[in-house]
């Protein structure tokens, strides 16, 4: 019995061995194509990337991977059509497993957002999301394509299956927001909402609040915007950048300019090195008749380093408007003596 199974074995190493020796021989030679096309896809030599990657997928029909690349290599190099076609066909084989299915699929959404086809590639992330209700990126590109197309009906589905994940809270606030900002005007009710609950997911979003004030101002309401953006300046004091011009509109609008004064001259003690806040600041005074007081301001900036160009600058302004041409001047001959010796470089200055 045991000389039979010998014989059986032996028989089928004979059968199965030209099997695997063109196995193997496939493998020697698309491995390495493979490797060295991503690899010169990955250092922007396409030409020789289109070479290998094709030379792997004609040694083997199954990798799937190299497919895939060579068609995004074929997208970079312009030939738009060419790259669609190959993502195209890969997706109408049968026999690819979930995962592959997935990178083809996603592949394709890459070729129709580049090329605009914003209905094709919502109808492939619908089926995306569908096969993987965890795929977060797929969700998020969904929505800001339902978004951009004014799908405002399955956005607003979209967005509450991605607020219902807890992981996914803060992508679900920043679409919230995108949301409110698109949505059109004749409906201020819808736009309201999408702020509020992106700052129930994200109660710390400057981008909710920003936006939120925007949409106060625009609605007659200077107050509610004002408050608004104050909470920007008590979250994030340095970016007080963002709300300033807004913030003046809005006190002014409402009556309130002088409010503003108050308002900077506390920010600024918050942040002392803030320099676009020093010259908005003095540029109150001015406005207010005060220049002698924007000039004392501006004078406490320290020495002409090129970061404090403005203040500067705005400095020898105002000499000019106070008659006094000599103080403005020395002030610019400082900022341009400190720029030309950065400009050099160290070592390099006269």
């Amino acid at each position: 019995m045991t000389w039979l199974i010998l014989v059986i074995i032996a028989m089928l190493v004979v059968a199965l061995y030209p099997v695997v020796r063109d196995f193997l021989r496939k493998r020697r030679t698309t491995v390495p194509a493979y490797v060295e096309g991503l690899q010169a896809a990955l250092d922007g030599r396409t030409t020789e990337a289109v070479a290998r990657l094709k030379e792997a997928v004609a040694t083997d029909s199954e990798n799937v991977d190299a497919y895939i690349r060579l068609g995004d290599v074929f997208m970079q190099q312009g030939e738009v059509e060419r790259a669609i076609k190959v993502h195209e066909d890969l997706s109408l084989r049968r026999n690819l497993d979930r995962r592959d299915e997935k990178k083809v699929l996603e592949a394709l959404v890459r070729d129709y957002v580049r090329t605009d086809r914003k209905v094709k590639a919502i109808s492939l992330l619908e089926e995306l999301v569908h096969l993987d209700k965890s795929d977060a990126a797929s969700a998020e590109k969904l929505a800001e394509l339902y978004i951009e197309t004014g799908a405002w009906d399955k956005c607003e589905g979209q967005l509450k299956e991605l607020a219902r994940h807890s992981s996914q809270r803060q992508r679900a606030a920043r679409l919230y927001t995108e949301y409110g900002r698109a949505h059109p005007r004749d409906n201020p009710g819808a736009a309201l909402a999408a702020f509020e609950t992106a700052l129930k997911l994200d109660p710390g979003s400057i981008e909710a609040r920003l936006y939120l004030g925007d949409h106060h101002f625009a609605q007659g309401d200077p107050n509610a915007a004002i408050e608004t953006w104050n909470q920007i300046l008590d979250l994030a004091p340095g970016r007080s950048a963002l709300v300033r011009d807004r913030l003046e509109r809005a006190y002014f609008d409402a009556g309130r300019f002088e409010d503003v004064t108050t308002l900077y001259e506390r920010l600024l003690r918050k942040v002392p090195e803030d320099t676009g806040l020093v010259v908005a600041l003095a540029e109150i005074y001015q406005k207010k008749e005060d220049l002698s007081s924007a000039i004392r301001l501006l004078e406490r900036v320290g020495g002409p380093h090129k970061g404090d160009v403005l203040p500067r600058v705005t400095l020898a302004a105002m000499y000019c408007d106070r008659g006094e041409y000599d103080r403005a001047r020395r002030v610019l001959a400082e900022v341009m003596a400190s720029l030309q010796s950065e400009s050099a470089g160290p070592g390099k200055a006269a």
